[in-house]
């Protein structure tokens, strides 16, 4: 799986960081979620990036570096089990439920930019959900609105902004594309040690 960072400098982005990749996606045209539906849909892409979060970041040493080896070396088998039993419950869930199609976007904390975008016409409102992590198979649930549109080389891109996205959620975006990013730059150092 190949993700690329650039600076963002387009009609979802205010020149941060975007992160690029084909993630499973499903486009469901309706009106704008709003009132306890808006809460709900916030509610629970907080607790979803909250566990994406938990699930990618390790902080066992630097909590325990005061601590024995033996019981941080407990922790992290433990750990690694935790983490083979979310994937297989994963795997399980998605058995029961295909995943929508991979399709390439560019995810900023105010939108995204999706290729092969057909159905989305410009002006259109919808809920757009999105597979962000494998071991995660429940998607954020973003309301979106189609603000503009390009044509790639080889399908139409739509540009679509979150709408009614709190504050925090938006933060966890920002943080989850700069995990990413941070990531990509360990993977690409280590390469080429």
């Amino acid at each position: 799986m190949s993700h690329v960072f650039r600076s963002a400098g387009s009609a979802i982005s205010d020149g941060g960081l975007i992160f690029e990749d084909a993630l499973p996606l499903l486009w469901l045209p309706q009106p704008l979620a709003a009132g306890s539906e808006l809460a709900r849909l916030n509610a629970d892409n907080h607790q979803l990036l909250g566990a994406e979060s938990s699930l990618d970041e390790v902080r066992l040493n630097d909590v325990l570096k005061d601590e024995s080896p033996a019981l941080l070396q407990e922790l992290q088998r433990l750990e690694f089990k935790l983490n083979i039993l979310l994937r297989l419950t994963a795997q399980v869930a998605m058995q029961n439920e295909a995943l929508p199609p991979r399709c390439m976007v560019r995810l900023t904390a105010k939108g995204l930019e999706w290729e092969g975008a057909e159905e989305a016409p410009v002006g259109a409102t919808g809920l757009l959900k999105l597979y962000i992590n494998a071991a995660l198979p429940q998607p954020l649930s973003l309301p979106c609105l189609v603000v503009a549109e390009r044509h790639g080389a080889a399908s139409r891109v739509a540009q679509m902004r979150f709408v009614g996205v709190s504050e925090v959620v938006a933060d966890l975006l920002e943080k989850l594309i700069f995990r990413h990013h941070r990531r990509l730059i360990a993977v690409s150092k280590h390469a080429t040690a």
